[in-house]
Parts: structure tokens; C-alpha cells; sequence
């Protein structure tokens, strides 16, 4: 005769069986190799990047500070994708920081801008991209264009100055004036601008539209003293070491800006083409 005593242990024997074969049992879920990745993930060479579609949609950026007298608007670089209009003479945006861009040795800064004939300005130097040096005038980058009094030329006299930490400043890139201007840069028409530094081989690279339109070799570019990063004006127009107002040859870029992307490599020849083919 079976007791109760025994047919209870009986019972947890196969209760305890049945728990541990379904709890064996796979899940539905996917592999590991199977999460989409983050196409820019912290850490990676691409240190900020702003799509200038609206505020809200840009990939990688920092903190944003400051938006005077500009907006946004389509017709962007990759049609209706959206770009940044500066409105006015003193128009700008300001990045609290370009993220940790400023540890950068190797760098690549690759961005696009569109102006027309109206827009062009033979009275002052006009500030493009400023990446702000805290106590330095010049700050660590400048892309700006020239005043130019040949107004019905289409070609920008556009100048690039860069911070060395231990010579002071770099103005090796600032002759693409006169006959050494860029030509139909004021024809309504997008056109990407990038500069690509390769600091083991001191080697600085500007391209035009996926081209290379100048090298030059033993250079020395550091960084130093980061801080923001300011579009469509030279850093002043934030009051960082000035302001327009104490320097009166300058003003803002009145044109549209697009698809700011700033690296901390230099990207080969073949990937700055792959960002104009690609629209980026």
C-alpha cells in the first residue's frame, strides 16, 4: 500500500522534472549579431556632426548655446533635407562644444555652403566656421572669406587660419585669394569645403567638391584652450576674446550652411569623395 507520505514525494519528483525541462526551453529573441548598431557610436573618429535639418534631428552634437538671426530652412544640401540660413550680417550658431574635438591630433573638418552674387560681401570679411580658442583671437580654426572689391566675380577669397599650441598661429592656408581664388563659389550652388590634417606626417589637405585643391607639408597644427563652436561667423560674434562691435570688418556669412562634420582623423582623399558623391 502506497502511503500518502510516499505518493507526496512522488509528486515533487515530478513536478521538479517538468520545471526543469521547460525552463530549458530557448526563448524567442535574436542573436546578439542581430541589434542594429549605432552608426556613430562615442568614441568613434566622427567627433560632432550637425545635419542642420532641424535642432532636434542632428546625430552627433553638443550642448547647442546660442541661435541669432538664423534659421532653418529646405532646400538643404541633399534636396529637401534641410540646411542653416543666417539671416542677417551677424547672424550665427553656437555649439556649448564640439564634444571632445579638441583632443584631436588628427583632424577633418567637411562641411557645405551655398551663397549667391547678391549675397556676396566686398566690404568685410565674413566668418564661415570658427572653432574657439578661449584666449586666443584667432582661435584654434577660422574658414572665413575675404573682403573682395572685384564684385562681379564669382570666386570666394576664402582663408583658413589654424592654431599652433606651440608656434602660436598657422596662416599657411590663407593665400586662396586673387588669382588663387576658389572660382563659382557665389553661384547659388551647394559646394562642400573640407580640410583633412595628418599630424604624424604634418600634412594639411584642403579639398573643393570632393577635389584636392591644395597640400601642403610640414605643418604644425595643436589645439589648445577649446571651446565653442560657432557657425556662420568668426568666434567674436559669440563675445569670445571680442566682439564684432570692437571689430568692425567683421560680419557673419549671409549664405546657408549644411552637414557640419567634424573628425578626429584625416580622412583619405577617396572618403572626402565619398562625402560629396554621398551628399554628406
Amino acid at each position: 500500500m502506497i502511503t500518502t507520505n510516499k505518493l507526496f514525494k512522488s509528486a515533487i519528483i515530478v513536478m521538479a522534472m517538468f520545471f526543469a525541462v521547460t525552463g530549458c526551453k530557448k526563448t524567442d529573441r535574436p542573436a546578439l549579431g542581430d541589434y542594429p548598431e549605432d552608426a556613430n557610436p562615442p568614441g568613434g573618429p566622427l567627433k560632432f556632426y550637425a545635419a542642420l535639418d532641424e535642432r532636434a534631428v542632428d546625430s552627433i552634437r553638443a550642448n547647442f548655446g546660442v541661435d541669432n538671426g538664423a534659421s532653418y530652412v529646405t532646400s538643404g544640401v541633399a534636396g529637401a533635407s534641410g540646411a542653416l540660413q543666417l539671416n542677417n550680417s551677424n547672424g550665427y550658431v553656437a555649439f556649448n562644444t564640439a564634444n571632445d574635438f579638441g583632443s584631436s591630433t588628427d583632424f577633418t573638418i567637411s562641411f557645405w555652403i551655398n551663397a549667391t552674387m547678391a549675397q556676396k560681401d566686398n566690404n568685410h570679411a565674413v566668418g564661415i566656421l570658427a572653432f574657439a580658442n578661449s584666449v586666443n583671437f584667432w582661435g584654434n580654426i577660422t574658414f572665413y572669406a575675404d573682403n573682395n572689391t572685384k564684385s562681379a566675380s564669382d570666386s570666394m577669397d576664402l582663408k583658413i587660419h589654424f592654431g599652433d599650441a606651440n608656434n602660436g598661429d598657422n596662416w599657411n592656408f590663407a593665400g586662396y585669394n586673387f588669382a588663387n581664388a576658389w572660382p563659382k563659389m557665389y553661384d547659388g550652388v551647394w559646394h562642400q569645403v573640407a580640410f583633412t590634417y595628418n599630424a604624424t606626417a604634418k600634412v594639411g589637405t584642403v579639398y573643393r567638391d570632393g577635389v584636392q585643391f591644395d597640400q601642403k607639408t610640414n605643418q604644425s597644427i595643436k589645439f589648445e584652450n577649446p571651446s565653442k563652436l560657432v557657425l556662420g561667423g568668426f568666434q567674436q560674434a559669440d563675445n569670445i576674446v571680442g566682439k564684432y562691435s570692437e571689430n568692425t570688418w567683421m560680419a557673419g556669412f549671409p549664405g546657408k550652411l549644411d552637414q557640419v562634420r567634424l573628425y578626429s582623423q584625416a580622412l583619405s582623399a577617396s572618403e572626402i569623395l565619398a562625402l560629396y558623391t554621398g551628399k554628406q
